[in-house]
């Protein structure tokens, strides 16, 4: 089965996979957020000095720190691209309001190699935009 095809019949399409994602930091849910990821994900984020984290062991962490700062954070999601993804990213437009607004982009790369049951996050890319 393609690439195409999985998302498409899988239980985790793209758009459904990036909502999960935001949806398990708003209730808090380390440990389910942590099982989007392929155990050699690679996050890309401004926040520290080596700008990007890999592997769950240091994923983890991060992804902690993320559930504490947005709890109780308001915010608007454009995806843009939907189920009918032509390829292996999806990309969600994201204002956080919390006093005044930022945007950020999450560019998100997904995994599947035939072997996994569900799609996994193989990297993601936060990047703060004006």
């Amino acid at each position: 089965m393609n690439l195409i095809a999985h998302l498409q019949k899988g239980k985790r399409n793209g758009k459904r996979l990036v909502s999960e994602y935001f949806e398990r930091i708003q209730a808090g849910d380390l440990k389910g957020l942590l099982n989007l990821f392929s155990n050699d994900s690679i996050i890309f984020e401004p926040f520290s000095k080596t700008k990007y984290l890999r592997g769950k062991l240091e994923i983890e962490p991060f992804l902690e720190t993320v559930i504490l700062i947005n709890k109780g954070m308001k915010y608007e999601i454009k995806m843009t691209r939907d189920q009918n993804i032509v390829d292996d990213r999806v990309v969600a437009l994201v204002t956080f309001h919390r006093g005044g607004s930022v945007t950020a982009r999450f560019s998100f790369q997904l995994n599947y190699d035939g072997q996994e049951r569900e799609t996994t996050i193989k990297s993601l890319k936060i990047e703060f935009i004006a």
